[in-house]
């Protein structure tokens, strides 16, 4: 099986799982099972896309890009599977009232989105490698790096589209009624005691405009849990680095008594010296310790040499 034709079937199947995608935007439940159907059959992809095309070449066995290949097909069915669910919640249950499934649903979209793109940086370095040093891989044909780059290529635009899928004109629209209708039961039968054609439409007005602030409050919800844990991040960094400065405070420490007690062996090697030699000019001392030091390194150089 060759590599071309490999990535024409995945981008076959990727069109096809989007496709489902977006027509789950305009119908519910039969959409959603087609979306899983397609994930399913697409979860049974050949082993050997995680195998390097050139089996009896040990450059290729070794080459990182097939490892990096690999994670990012299991990075890649995760968001569409995360994706699926997410829009299964979003188009079959209120919303509104299922408030903790779609944060869940739509966290761990997030998350898997995230992991996917960063492998596909890894991908992309791995190509890019390639691609500054062609003498250096001249095991890798130009075909086979332009399926590469073609495959880099494919799996930003498969990333894109699910992200377009996450803030897509239909996910919109449901959020949006289903806060609507929620502040219609709020409300009441009388929608707030409207008579008239006129109190009605103002009655309306108070209503969808409820639902776009409960909506902007969500987001905003959701802004804030990024940031909280950004600064749990940070905050553990900062236990790291806090660490780090304890262990080099204490090497610091150790290197101090270590370099104190030298000082006073040496004191103590001095005054015998100046004992033995009778005599208390300190430069004399040092000079003869260095002139030493140098007859001990000579003679051990015409010893071993």
């Amino acid at each position: 099986m060759s590599y071309a034709s490999i990535g024409r079937n995945r981008d076959k199947s990727t069109s096809q799982s989007m496709s489902n995608h977006h027509d789950t935007d305009d119908t519910d439940s039969d959409d959603i099972v087609s979306i899983r159907s397609g994930l399913s059959r697409k979860s049974q992809l050949p082993i050997e896309l995680s195998e390097p095309l050139t089996n009896g070449d040990s450059q290729s066995q070794n080459d990182p890009f097939y490892v990096f290949r690999s994670d990012l097909y299991r990075n890649l069915d995760s968001v569409d599977e995360s994706l699926a669910e997410y829009l299964r919640v979003v188009h079959q249950t209120d919303t509104a009232v299922n408030t903790h499934q779609l944060k869940e649903s739509k966290k761990q979209l997030k998350r898997n989105v995230k992991n996917a793109e960063a492998t596909l940086k890894d991908v992309h370095m791995a190509v890019n490698l390639v691609e500054n040093d062609r003498d250096k891989f001249q095991h890798i044909s130009d075909q086979e790096l332009y399926e590469r780059r073609s495959f880099v290529q494919t799996s930003r635009d498969r990333l894109t589209r699910a992200k377009q899928d996450i803030q897509s004109e239909a996910v919109k629209a449901k959020l949006l009624a289903d806060e609507r209708a929620k502040a219609i039961r709020r409300a009441g039968a009388d929608r707030f005691g409207a008579s008239n054609a006129t109190q009605q439409e103002t009655t309306d007005a108070i209503i969808d405009s409820q639902a776009r602030t409960s909506l902007l409050m969500e987001h905003q919800d959701e802004t804030l849990d990024v940031l909280d844990e950004a600064v749990g991040r940070v905050h553990q960094m900062a236990g790291v680095i806090h660490e780090e400065i304890g262990q080099q405070n204490k090497m610091l420490t150790e290197m101090e008594e270590d370099l104190t007690n030298v000082e006073e062996e040496l004191g103590l090697v001095m005054g015998k010296l100046a004992r033995f030699l009778k005599t208390k000019d300190t430069w004399q001392l040092k000079t003869i310790l260095i002139l030493s030091v140098i007859m001990i390194v000579l003679l051990m150089l015409v010893l071993y040499s």
